[in-house]
């Protein structure tokens, strides 16, 4: 069973520090708006962070694209999400997150399904554990 959260107002709100994974898994689904043609696109993301919430590296790295189209629009729907995400930086992290997130190594993926809505999902590089419902989030986009 997977809980269905939605964005709570208040919460993880830019200027306010982001204290949780949660809140920054939060952040990044407010940055990212698919086209209305973009149903079943999965896009994955590497990237790591400094203790001021920067990107280390020129922008994420982007590892793996799942779309059912042309070359094409593949190419404009990854170049359209690389430059959403690099609206998200910096970030703003709360004591905890500034002191524990510098030197890993992040995935983020996003996955828009066929009713518009896109699943986002932040996980540390190399976790081998199923994601629990707490770490999945769905955004109504429509």
């Amino acid at each position: 069973m997977m809980l269905i959260a939605a964005v709570m107002p208040g919460r993880a709100q830019p200027g306010h520090p982001a204290e949780t994974m949660r809140d920054l898994q939060e952040r990044f689904a407010a940055c990212f708006q698919p086209p209305s043609d973009a149903e079943g696109t999965r896009i994955t993301f590497y990237f790591s962070l400094d203790r001021n919430g920067d990107i280390v590296g020129e922008k994420p790295r982007t590892v793996a694209v799942g779309f059912r189209g042309s070359e094409d629009k593949r190419d404009r729907l990854t170049s359209r999400a690389e430059d959403a995400l690099t609206k998200c930086w910096p970030l703003s992290l709360g004591a905890e997150l500034a002191r524990t997130i510098p030197g890993k190594v992040y995935f983020l993926q996003f996955q828009v399904d066929a009713q518009g809505r896109t699943q986002v999902l932040l996980r540390p590089f190399g976790s081998h554990v199923p994601a629990d419902e707490e770490e999945v989030s769905h955004f109504r986009r429509r």
